[in-house]
């Protein structure tokens, strides 16, 4: 692996699993808020996500709110390691890309957000089993694996790939395709315009990453909140198959109304953690000598 892809894999890496810790006990009580509803016959109903946290605490343990994090921790990593290799890469070789008469064949937004989707859909080869194995556990009441490994393996012999282990990658592509291209493109743009209007003394620090991290993820999670919703209960509850009949059966059952429950708990989970993700990144990237991004 060249030297460069290897920075961005290791920086990628410790901010996923960074990151994820942070916000895990978010992402369990957001999990549950999509997943529960009379479709579904989960024995739960939380208002929102300070009762979800309440009432989770009471009656199962403050490690309840952890459940999962073991797939997290195994797979994460190398998911984000993958993730933000590929989109430094991706970005590299597009905003090279010349016609013969020496115009860029795509503008820095273009490239930015192409770059952020095919990130995606690199990460997902990892991040999907894992949001399965982890959204099941976070799903229910009491313990559903023996850990992570007895996850994987029950999913795979249960499932198989596209059945098990890949269920929902389509609706995960569809979710967080649209969302690393917001992100990016976001974020990138806000990183531009703090060196255009001088907000800056001449480079980027920390603080700017995490601003614009928040600011971005912020962005992405509200614009991809009802995807993000379709693609959980394909993972985790039985009888949803694709984005349309899920939608469609979302709808007729639930109301338009499902689309923004738990859209709180998703912005509260997806930006902080995507500011912690990127300032982490940008900074281990700068301890290890990788080239900076402006």
């Amino acid at each position: 692996m060249h030297r460069d892809g290897l920075i961005d894999f290791t920086a990628g890496s410790v901010s996923g699993l960074v990151a994820d810790g942070a916000t895990h006990p978010i992402d369990t009580i957001r999990t549950r808020l999509w997943v529960q509803g009379p479709a579904t016959g989960l024995e739960y109903r939380y208002r929102g996500l300070w009762d979800g946290f309440r009432d989770i605490v009471r009656k199962e343990g403050i490690n309840a709110l952890f459940k999962g994090f073991g797939s997290v921790a195994l797979l994460t990593p190398v998911a984000h390691g993958l993730y933000f290799g590929s989109y430094e890469w991706s970005k590299m070789k597009l905003q090279s890309m010349t016609t013969k008469s020496g115009a860029r064949v795509m503008g820095e937004t273009s490239a930015h957000m192409t770059a952020g989707f095919l990130a995606n859909c690199v990460g997902a080869l990892i991040w999907n089993p894992m949001d399965v194995v982890k959204q099941k556990q976070q799903a229910v009441v009491g313990d559903l694996y023996h850990g992570p490994v007895d996850g994987l393996v029950t999913i795979w012999r249960e499932g198989g790939l596209m059945q098990g282990l890949m269920r929902g990658y389509w609706s995960g592509i569809a979710t967080y395709g649209p969302f690393s291209a917001i992100y990016f493109m976001t974020y990138e743009r806000f990183k531009l315009d703090c060196m255009r209007y001088k907000l800056t003394s001449g480079k980027l620090n920390t603080a700017h990453f995490i601003v614009g991290g928040f600011f971005a993820g912020t962005v992405a999670a509200i614009a991809t909140a009802p995807i993000d919703l379709i693609k959980t209960r394909i993972q985790v509850c039985d009888g949803y198959r694709g984005v349309v009949q899920t939608a469609t059966r979302l709808v007729k059952e639930e109301g338009v109304g499902i689309f923004t429950k738990g859209l709180m708990a998703r912005v509260i989970w997806v930006a902080p953690g995507c500011a912690i993700t990127i300032a982490v990144f940008e900074d281990v990237k700068i301890l290890m000598g990788g080239k900076p991004s402006l």
